[in-house]
């Protein structure tokens, strides 16, 4: 499929279901920017961490930063889905559905 599926508690769970998961592109789209929200590059603003839209790859910055454009991002896209781009963090997370997503393989 698209290589993600829904967790609970880090396990997949039969009564957890994304809705979305089928808007991941595949294979998925590369990080652009690959280490930068280019909306706070734009503003001159900082960010925390970065989340990648599974769904066009554009970078945006996590809820943890001032001006939290992922959420942003899924406002004016429509696009649900986003992966943490974090060392180490392999989860991502579906705004529409308030779910957490994790690689298959997890």
């Amino acid at each position: 499929m698209n290589g993600w599926h829904e967790t609970y508690n880090d396990e997949p769970g039969p009564d957890v279901v994304c809705g979305h998961l089928g808007m991941i592109a595949a294979p998925p789209a590369p990080a652009d920017p690959p280490d930068a929200c280019p909306d706070c590059l734009r503003d001159g603003t900082t960010w925390v961490e970065l989340r990648r839209c599974l769904v066009c790859g554009q970078n945006r910055c996590c809820e943890s930063s001032p001006r939290r454009h992922a959420l942003e991002h899924y406002r004016q896209t429509g696009h649900p889905v986003f992966a943490s781009q974090s060392a180490g963090q392999t989860w991502g997370w579906c705004y529409a559905d308030e779910l957490a997503l994790a690689p298959d393989g997890t």
